[in-house]
C-alpha cells in the first residue's frame, strides 16, 4: 500500500470533477488534511506500519462520495440529497477500490469506517479493530471541521438557542436537531467536541485553540451573550479537563 501513489490516484479521480468549484476544492484539501490527522492519531496509538497506512488511506477516502454528491446535487447537505458516506462506498466499489488497495479485508475495514464516520453513533456489533478505525476517522474528521469553522464568517443574528439544545450542550451531550436555527447549528457544531475519542485529539484541539476561536466568534455576532458564555465555559472546561487527564 503506497500512500503517495494513493494520493496521486485520488487527485486523478477528483480531476474528473470541476476543480474550479470551491466545494470540490474544499473537500479535496480536507481529505488530504484528514489523512495526515489519521496518521498522527495512529502513530500516537503505536500502530504498526501497515495499520498506520490503513489509517492514512481511510482519511484520504472518507469523503469520497462528496465529489459525486456535489456534481449531482450541488450541496453538502445529506438531508437534502444523499448520505455521502453510502455514496462514497458505492463509488469506491464501482470504480476504484482495487486501485487503492487490493486486500479485501482492508477494503472491508475502510468501508465500515467510512459508513460510520458521519453517523450520530457508531453502529453496534463491530470488532475491536473496526471500532478503533471508526473512532480514528471520526476524530480526524471533526478536528479538521473545527479547523475550517475557526475561519468561518459568522452572520450576526438575533436568534436564540432553545432550552432543549442548551440543556443538552450544558450537560455534555450532542444535539443533532435538523430544524435548528443558524445560531443553534453553530452551537451544535461546537458541541461535537464531546464525541472526541483519543488523548492525542484532545491535546491537539486544546493547543490549537480552534474551539475557543469558534465560540468567541459566535458570541461576538449574537446578542444572547449570557447563555453563550455559559456554553463557552462548559465546553472549554470540558476540553481542559480532558487535556489535563491525557
Amino acid at each position: 500500500m503506497n500512500i503517495e501513489e494513493a494520493k496521486k490516484l485520488f487527485k486523478i479521480y477528483v480531476d474528473n470533477y470541476n476543480f474550479d468549484d470551491e466545494k470540490i476544492k474544499l473537500k479535496y484539501y480536507h481529505s488530504l488534511r484528514v489523512s495526515k490527522l489519521c496518521k498522527d492519531i495512529a502513530v500516537s496509538l503505536n500502530f504498526n506500519e501497515e495499520d498506520i497506512k490503513i489509517a492514512e488511506l481511510l482519511g484520504l477516502l472518507h469523503d469520497f462520495g462528496r465529489f459525486e454528491q456535489i456534481k449531482l446535487y450541488d450541496t453538502f447537505n445529506d438531508q437534502k440529497s444523499v448520505d455521502h458516506a453510502v455514496l462514497g462506498v458505492e463509488q469506491l466499489k464501482k470504480f476504484v477500490f482495487d486501485k487503492f488497495v487490493t486486500d479485501k479485508d482492508i477494503q472491508k475495514l475502510i468501508e465500515i469506517a467510512i459508513l460510520n464516520h458521519n453517523k450520530t453513533f457508531i453502529e453496534k456489533g463491530l470488532s475491536d479493530k473496526e471500532l478503533l478505525f471508526c473512532k480514528i476517522i471520526r476524530d480526524a474528521d471533526k478536528i479538521d471541521i473545527f479547523y475550517l469553522l475557526k475561519d468561518k464568517n459568522y452572520v450576526t443574528t438575533d436568534e436564540y438557542v432553545n432550552d432543549k439544545i442548551y440543556n443538552r450542550v450544558i450537560n455534555g451531550k450532542i444535539d443533532f436537531e435538523h430544524n435548528a436555527n443558524k445560531l443553534e447549528k453553530y452551537v451544535i457544531e461546537v458541541a461535537m467536541v464531546y464525541d472526541i475519542n483519543f488523548s492525542w485529539s484532545y491535546k491537539y484541539l486544546y493547543n490549537k485553540n480552534y474551539i475557543l476561536n469558534i465560540i468567541d466568534k459566535i458570541i461576538s455576532t449574537n446578542k444572547q451573550e449570557e447563555k453563550l458564555l455559559l456554553i463557552k465555559d462548559k465546553i472549554m472546561n470540558y476540553l481542559k479537563n480532558k487535556e489535563d487527564l491525557c
